[in-house]
C-alpha cells in the first residue's frame, strides 16, 4: 500500500469522488425543484441509473475477465465525465426536462455498471490479496473525506450559483483519475490477470466453469441468463442476496432524503446536502473500524445488514433534524461495513477466474435492483407517508437477515456474529 501508484490513485480519487458526490446531490435536487418532480420522478431517475447493473452485470464480469481493470476504468471514467457535461451544457443553455434526464441517467448507469467492478478489481491489482481488506478500508476511509465534503459543498454551490456549476466541476474532477489510470495501465499486467484472461484449465475465458454437456441447452432462456449465479459458492450467493435487500431496497435515500428534507423537516438545499455529509462521516468511521479488523467471517456482512435495518427504522421515527442526522451517521457506518466485509469475503471465497463475476453479482444486487426498490419506496411514500418509506425496507432487511443467519450458515449458530 506504500506504492507510488496506490498513493497517486488515492489522491486522484479523493478529488473525483468529491465531484461525483456533488453531482449526485445536485441531480436529485434538480429533479425535485427545477424539473418539478415528486417521488415518482425521483424514483424514475434513480431507477434508470441503476437498472443497467441488473441487466448487464454478467457482461461486465466477462469484460473484466478479458481486459485489464486499469484500462477499463480509464475508459469508463472518461465516459462519466462526458455524462456530467451532457447535463451541464443543456442547463447552461437554460433547458432541462425529466424526459431527457431519465434516458441519460440510463446511459450513465451503463457506464457505471462496468466502472464499479473495474475499480474494485483494480484495487486488488494495486495492493494484492494479502492486503486487500486493509487497502480497501484505508482507501474508503480517505476517500470518505470527499464524500463528506461533496454534498455540503454541493449545497453551497447550488445556493450560490445553481446546479449547472456543479456538473461542470464534476466533469473536471475526473481528469486526475484518468491521468493516473493512463500511467498505471502502461505498466505490465499482473500475472493473475493474464491467467484469467486466457482461461485456466476447467474454466472458460469468461471465468465461468462449464456445466454438464447439454444442460445449458435444455434450460429455459431466462434460467440460462442467471445460471452463472448458481455456479458461485453458496456463501457468495448469500452475500449477493443480502446486497439486493440492503442496496436495492434499503439504500433508497435518493428518494427518501429529498422528501424528508422538504416534506418532513422543511429544509433548503444546504440542509438536504448535510444528510449525505453525515452519512459520509459514518462511512469514514465504519471504514476505519474495518481497516483494523482481520478478514471477515462468513456471517459478518449479515450482522452489519441487521444494524443497517435497525438504524433505518430508527431514522424513520426521529422527531428533529439533529436526531435524523445522528442516525444517518450510524447508517453510513453500517453501509460501509456491510459492503466492505461482503466484497472482501466474496473475493476471498471465489477463485481468481470468478472474481469478476462474484463482484458483478454483488453489484447486481446492491445496485441493479434499485429500480424496483425505488418505485416501491416511492409508492410507499405516496400512499403511507415518507416515514413509512424508511420503516418498510428496514423491517424487511431485519427479517431476511435473521433468516439468512439461521439458514445460510447453520453450522455457525453457536458462534458470535462479530
Amino acid at each position: 500500500m506504500a506504492t507510488a501508484g496506490y498513493r497517486w490513485y488515492l489522491g486522484a480519487q479523493v478529488l473525483s469522488l468529491a465531484g461525483t458526490m456533488m453531482s449526485y446531490t445536485a441531480l436529485f435536487w434538480l429533479v425535485l425543484h427545477i424539473v418539478g418532480g415528486g417521488a415518482p420522478a425521483l424514483a424514475a431517475v434513480d431507477a434508470a441509473q441503476c437498472l443497467p447493473m441488473l441487466l448487464f452485470s454478467r457482461r461486465a464480469g466477462i469484460i473484466l475477465a478479458r481486459h485489464r481493470a486499469a484500462r477499463i476504468a480509464m475508459v469508463t471514467q472518461s465516459l462519466q465525465a462526458a455524462g456530467s457535461l451532457a447535463i451541464g451544457v443543456p442547463l447552461l443553455a437554460g433547458w432541462m426536462t425529466i424526459w431527457y434526464l431519465v434516458p441519460l441517467s440510463f446511459v450513465i448507469g451503463c457506464v457505471q455498471c462496468v466502472d464499479l467492478p473495474a475499480r474494485q478489481t483494480f484495487m486488488l491489482d494495486l495492493v494484492g490479496e494479502a492486503e486487500l481488506r486493509r487497502g480497501t478500508s484505508l482507501f474508503a476511509t480517505v476517500t470518505g473525506l470527499a464524500r463528506i465534503a461533496g454534498p455540503a459543498v454541493a449545497g453551497i454551490v447550488i445556493a450560490a450559483s445553481g446546479e449547472t456549476a456543479v456538473f461542470f466541476i464534476d466533469a473536471v474532477s475526473f481528469g486526475g483519475v484518468i491521468a493516473v489510470l493512463a500511467w498505471l495501465s502502461a505498466k505490465p499486467a499482473p500475472a493473475r490477470h493474464a491467467d484469467a484472461a486466457s482461461g485456466t484449465p476447467g474454466n472458460t475465458p469468461g471465468g465461468t466453469p462449464p456445466g454438464p454437456p447439454g444442460r445449458a441447452a435444455a434450460a429455459p432462456a431466462a434460467a440460462r441468463r442467471f445460471r452463472w449465479l448458481l455456479d458461485l459458492p453458496p456463501g457468495v450467493q448469500a452475500a449477493a442476496a443480502m446486497a439486493l435487500l440492503v442496496g436495492g431496497f434499503g439504500l433508497q435515500f435518493a428518494v427518501t432524503n429529498p422528501l424528508m428534507a422538504t416534506r418532513v423537516f422543511h429544509l433548503g438545499a444546504f440542509g438536504f446536502g448535510l444528510f449525505g455529509t453525515f452519512m459520509a462521516v459514518g462511512g469514514i468511521a465504519g471504514n476505519y473500524y474495518s481497516s483494523r479488523r482481520k478478514d471477515p467471517g462468513r456471517r459478518e456482512f449479515l450482522a452489519w445488514a441487521l444494524v443497517f435495518g435497525a438504524a433505518e427504522c430508527l431514522a424513520a421515527v426521529m422527531p428533529a433534524v439533529w436526531a435524523y442526522d445522528a442516525v444517518m451517521v450510524v447508517i453510513g457506518a453500517a453501509t460501509q461495513l456491510f459492503a466492505s466485509s461482503a466484497i472482501v469475503y466474496m473475493q476471498q471465497a471465489t477463485p481468481a477466474a470468478q472474481r469478476g463475476l462474484a463482484l458483478s453479482a454483488f453489484n447486481a444486487g446492491f445496485i441493479g435492483f434499485v429500480p424496483a426498490g425505488a418505485f416501491a419506496v416511492a409508492a410507499i411514500a405516496s400512499v403511507a407517508g415518507t416515514r413509512w418509506a424508511l420503516i418498510g425496507p428496514g423491517l424487511a432487511i431485519l427479517a431476511c437477515g435473521t433468516v439468512l443467519i439461521a439458514r445460510a450458515f447453520p453450522r455457525e449458530r453457536s458462534m458470535q456474529l462479530l
